[in-house]
Order: C-alpha cells, then sequence, then structure tokens
C-alpha cells in the first residue's frame, strides 16, 4: 500500500520529482541552460524541504516544485539580461502541472530527454552518466559504482554530455532512421536504471522499488510508442516485469536481502509473472536476437522453478555461454560458473572460475569474493571460505555485509 502524498518521505518525493523537472525545464528553456535549470531545482527543492518538514509534503509535489524552480530559472535568465524571448512565456499559475502532454508523438517530457541524449553525437558513456545523473538524481558515486568507473570519470563524462547537448534541440522527434539506434541506448539506460533500484550498489536498503517503478514506466513508454516499439523493448518489458514481481521475497521483514536459495516462492507476484511472460512470448517470436531477451528467459528459469533445487542449473548455463558469445562481459562468466556449481557441483564451478581472466575491478571486488566463498563452503573448505567471506565483507555494501555475516556465522 502506498502513503498518501503528504506522509511520503520527503527524500522519496524529491528524488522521484528531479528527473521529471530537469526534462520539463530543459524542453522549455533549452538544454544549453541545464546549469540554471539544475541551480534552480536545488534551490527550489531545498526551500521544499524547509517548508514541508513542517507543514506536509503537498498533494501535487511537482507542481510546487515546477512553479518554484521557474520562477528561478526566470529571475535567473532576467538578472542576466537575456529575456529578449521570454515574454511569449506565460507566467505558471496556482494551479501548474508539469505533466502535460507534448507537441508530436512523444508525450513526456523525460522520455524526450532521454532520447535526446540518445544522439548519435554523444559518446555512449556520456549519455549514460548525464541520464542516470540529471533525468535520475543518481549521484555520482551512484553512477561511478554501477558502471564501474571511477567518480572523474563519471563527471568528465557528464560534462562532455551536457556540453554536447548545448547544440541538440530537445524539441525535435528523431528522424525515422534515428529510431532504432537511439531506441536501443534509451532501453540501456531504463535497465541501469532498475538494476540499482533492484540491486542497489550504496545505501543501507538492498531494493529502492521507486526507482524500480520509475524505470517499469519509462520501459512502458517506450514500449507503447508506435516508433520506439520493438523486440528488444517487449524483452526489458519483461525481463523488468520478472523481476519486480519477485520483491517481496528477496527481502526479509526487516529489510535484509534473502538469498535466491532461501527466498518463499510464495511470496512471487503470480499475476505479474503471468503477465510478464505474455510479454516474453511475444517479444521472442522471432528469437533471441538481444542481452535482454536472452536474461528475460534466464530470469524465466528462475522466476517458475518450483524450487531452488528444481532449477534448471543446465539451461541456465547454456544460456549464459550464448548470452556471453552475443555480449561478451566477465559477469557472464561469473554466473555461468554459479550455475554450473548447482548443475554438476562446487568443484566443476571453482575450475571454470579458474579458466576466467576478470578485470582487476571484478577480481577484488565483493561479488567474486563472496563467489569464490560459497563454493569453499560447499566443498567442506570452511578456513577458507571464512577467510574469502572476510574479505568480501570489507568490501561489500552494507546491505550486503549483513548477510555475508550470516553465511559466514553458519559456518561455526
Amino acid at each position: 500500500m502506498s502513503l498518501p502524498r503528504d506522509r511520503e518521505p520527503i527524500g522519496l518525493v524529491l528524488r522521484h520529482e528531479y528527473g521529471r523537472l530537469v526534462a520539463a525545464l530543459m524542453r522549455e528553456f533549452g538544454a544549453h541552460r541545464l546549469a540554471i535549470v539544475e541551480d534552480a531545482i536545488s534551490q527550489a527543492m531545498l526551500e521544499g524541504t524547509t517548508a514541508w518538514r513542517t507543514r506536509g509534503v503537498p498533494p501535487n509535489a511537482r507542481a510546487w516544485l515546477h512553479r518554484a524552480a521557474r520562477h528561478r530559472v526566470l529571475d535567473e535568465l532576467r538578472r542576466r539580461r537575456r529575456d529578449e524571448d521570454l515574454e511569449r512565456v506565460p507566467e505558471p499559475s496556482a494551479e501548474a502541472d508539469s505533466n502535460v502532454p507534448l507537441a508530436d508523438d512523444v508525450h513526456d517530457d523525460e522520455l524526450r530527454a532521454l532520447f535526446a541524449v540518445a544522439d548519435p553525437s554523444i559518446p555512449l558513456a556520456s549519455q549514460l552518466a548525464f541520464a542516470l545523473r540529471a533525468l535520475c538524481g543518481f549521484s555520482t558515486r551512484e553512477i561511478a559504482t554501477r558502471l564501474v568507473t571511477s567518480e572523474e570519470n563519471v563527471q568528465k563524462r557528464y560534462e562532455r554530455a551536457r556540453e554536447r547537448l548545448r547544440e541538440v534541440d530537445l524539441r525535435r522527434v528523431p528522424d525515422a532512421d534515428e529510431w532504432s539506434a537511439r531506441t536501443e541506448v534509451v532501453l540501456r539506460m531504463i535497465y541501469v536504471l532498475f538494476t540499482e533500484g533492484y540491486f542497489a550498489s550504496s545505501g543501507d536498503r538492498a531494493m529502492r522499488l521507486d526507482l524500480c517503478t520509475e524505470a517499469l514506466r519509462l520501459v512502458g513508454l517506450v514500449v507503447d510508442h508506435p516508433r520506439a516499439r520493438s523486440s528488444s523493448a517487449l524483452a526489458l518489458l519483461a525481463l523488468l516485469l520478472l523481476h519486480h514481481a519477485r520483491r517481496d521475497a528477496r527481502i526479509d521483514a526487516d529489510g535484509e536481502p534473502v538469498a535466491i536459495e532461501e527466498q518463499d516462492r510464495r511470496r512471487y507476484h503470480r499475476r505479474e509473472l503471468a503477465l510478464a511472460l505474455d510479454v516474453l512470448r511475444t517479444a521472442t517470436r522471432d528469437g533471441l536476437s538481444s542481452k535482454y531477451h536472452l536474461e528475460a528467459v534466464i530470469a524465466a528459469e528462475h522466476a517458475f522453478a518450483p524450487s531452488f533445487e528444481e532449477t534448471r542449473w543446465g539451461t541456465i548455463v547454456t544460456l549464459y555461454d550464448r548470452l556471453h558469445r552475443l555480449e561478451p562481459s566477465p559477469l557472464h562468466e561469473l554466473h555461468a560458473a554459479i550455475a554450473l556449481s548447482y548443475a554438476e557441483g562446487p568443484r566443476e564451478g571453482l575450475t571454470r572460475l579458474a579458466t576466467c581472466s576478470p578485470p582487476t575491478w571484478l577480481r577484488e571486488s565483493h561479488l567474486w569474493l563472496a563467489t569464490h566463498a560459497d563454493m569453499q563452503r560447499r566443498l567442506g573448505d570452511l578456513d577458507e571460505a571464512r577467510a574469502l567471506y572476510d574479505r568480501a565483507i570489507a568490501l561489500a555494501p552494507t546491505h550486503e555485509q549483513r548477510m555475508l555475516r550470516k553465511r559466514r556465522a553458519s559456518l561455526g
């Protein structure tokens, strides 16, 4: 059950509305004024935080923030004597709401902004950094963690995208031959957004459902758009639905993460799984053509398995191998080895890991160390497992540390 708007945590409201405000004001005032827009929104949010702590969050927080931020943008533009074309912009009324239909055939500010950021002139890494920070409200640190890079690189990529966007017209609808390429970039942005919500890389919470819900909303807009709809978009929608349907089983009553082998499958949302399966069937009519198709099928294997032990692990190994051939990634190799350890045994899983050549960031990560610790535990080498768990705990996010500590404690 969702909280009434006036009882929602202020931080959640601000985070949820940030990207929409940036997108709406960028469309109105132009991407070349993004720095002014961001400053205005920050000031409006500070003002809102102060006011709402005593009076509560208003019923239409977005309209309140949009009105306050827009006034600040106008004030700054007037201060800079750049008001030559502002006479045509009406002053916002007390009832103004930024959630209005747009011209042409893209009817959402954020979706329009995502497609604008996907301009071919902007490098992919910069597209992702800009979308996650400006449109999704991620911190530089969160982006660096999710994209496996440094905060300095994220900042450089963001600034590069912002500079390129100065020459991009956010009101222009992409040409027919641009839709396919831009859609693929937008799907990747949405996938990263959902992943950060479902597997939070920082903070005390194992999941951030507001990000998951926002990603589902955005991919739904892509699927519903006649030019952007594709089998890849449908496959991504199915993938996100399959994961999201398991959300209640992934955390316990205290908000602690629950390993998949311990999840109560009765808590999976069966209606959502059925919807996801229908979408997946539509997406795969012409085969498994993208990473989203393959990942969705893997997610379906987990979601519909009667139990952890009855999961078709051999099938999952084959799917991860196919995924790695389509889009090589050391993470795909790691997951294939984990699946193999359940299909044939932990020794076979360790043997496969020994043949991998992971990059330094993965070899020195808590994920790599915890995987080895788990396989050593299952082999009975408890001393080695303890040592590996200790190293993994020191590197893991807070919420994952707690789960790893429980596993280590179970060794006695």
